[in-house]
């Protein structure tokens, strides 16, 4: 598990006590609930016991170094107020599940890949992943979230779950495959493992989009199940042991980019009933995780991708030409997907806009921004 620094702890510590003070001046500083200690006096000296649910296997550094603390932080901000325990991905009950169950109250508190629940509404699919993206790094990515959470808000409280925002931050996935693969044409009839929105972009390439369960990808990779897979970054691919049965990584990576490893999401009652200084504690270890995840992986990837590379692994680096035309396929998906519902228009419109905020003119034009 990372240690933050001292810096990182004064800096945590100041945001609690802004939140915390925004939230008492503020009647709940846009969160739901507005005071629940002013409704119910004896909620400032309540014990609050949750469980929090992910998707992500516990010894893997996506679950150490970014749920872990997050608790932990919680806890002792707290005084023991507020604990919070974690369950790794599948541990309760299919992740699949963990939207319902968080709605029901089963659990309070989910931090999961919104493309878990694509199948309900196609803005999650989005969310999870835009295929082509170009953004590059944290900063980038911080930016787009902030500019579409209020659209990912909306899209959650249909579903009866209170999104808190993005919980970490994730590079691109990368693409493994045992078929090397060294152009667009290549592509076709690949069977890939892959999930979300990733299934119908590759589709657009020609390949095959296969189901498979991340705690099955190891031996669908080795027998030959699937040709090729995504799942996660070289950190969590080598911790999983996908290094092991892998020939090839396919760079870069085109059906996602950088992307919100998990979405933080609460149980509407349960935070409603939080008094507004837990509630600011619960905000400011969110962001704790986002520090730690920029911080860590970054670095992290780039040591792992060169333990593949050593191990033998052949990184092949796809030609501009081909690139270029992936992205070109990517957006013509992405006007198409657009269209799904009203939620989608008005997600993608707010991703052309940041494009061209950020500098991405070519590509925010391809998706009619400014036409």
């Amino acid at each position: 598990m990372m240690k933050a620094s001292k810096k990182f702890w004064i800096v945590l510590l100041c945001i609690t006590f802004v939140a915390g003070m925004t939230l008492a001046g503020c009647g709940g500083g846009g969160t739901a609930g507005g005071n629940a200690a002013a409704a119910d006096p004896g909620a400032a000296e309540k014990v609050f016991k949750w469980r929090l649910v992910t998707h992500q296997t516990p010894g893997t550094a996506r679950y150490d170094a970014t749920v872990i603390p997050f608790c932990e932080t919680v806890k002792t901000a707290s005084n023991g107020r507020l604990i919070i325990e974690p369950f790794g991905g599948g541990a309760l009950f299919p992740v699949s599940d963990s939207l319902d169950q968080i709605m029901n109250g089963v659990v309070e508190m989910g931090a999961i890949w919104s493309g878990y629940w694509g199948g309900k509404d196609p803005i999650f699919n989005l969310a999870g992943g835009i295929p082509g993206d170009p953004l590059y790094g944290f900063e980038e990515h911080c930016y787009r979230v902030e500019q579409q959470d209020p659209i990912l808000r909306a899209a959650y409280e249909k579903y009866g779950v209170t999104y808190l925002g993005m919980f970490d931050y994730a590079g691109r996935d990368i693409l493994m495959s045992n078929k090397p693969v060294r152009s667009v044409e290549d592509f076709r009839g690949l069977n890939v493992r892959t999930s979300g929105i990733g299934a119908e972009f590759y589709k657009a390439l020609g390949a095959n989009g296969v189901s498979v369960p991340g705690g099955e990808v190891y031996t669908a990779m080795q027998l030959g199940t699937v040709d090729a897979a995504e799942y996660n970054d070289w950190i969590v691919n080598k911790e999983m042991g996908f290094d092991e049965v892998t020939s090839y990584v396919i760079e870069p990576s085109m059906h996602n980019g950088v992307l919100s490893d998990k979405d933080l999401i609460v149980n509407p009652k349960a935070w409603n009933e939080l008094p507004d200084d837990l509630k600011a504690i619960v905000l400011a270890a969110r962001d704790g995780a986002r520090y730690n995840s920029s911080q860590k992986f970054g670095v992290m990837s780039k040591l792992s991708a060169t333990d593949w590379r050593e191990e033998g692994v052949e990184v092949i680096e796809l030609p501009e030409a081909d690139v270029a035309r992936m992205e070109d396929i990517a957006f013509e998906f992405l006007l198409n997907y657009k269209n799904s519902n009203p939620s989608t228009v008005e997600f993608v419109e707010k991703y052309a806009e940041v494009l061209n905020d950020l500098g991405y003119t070519e590509q925010a034009q391809k998706l009619g921004y400014g036409g």
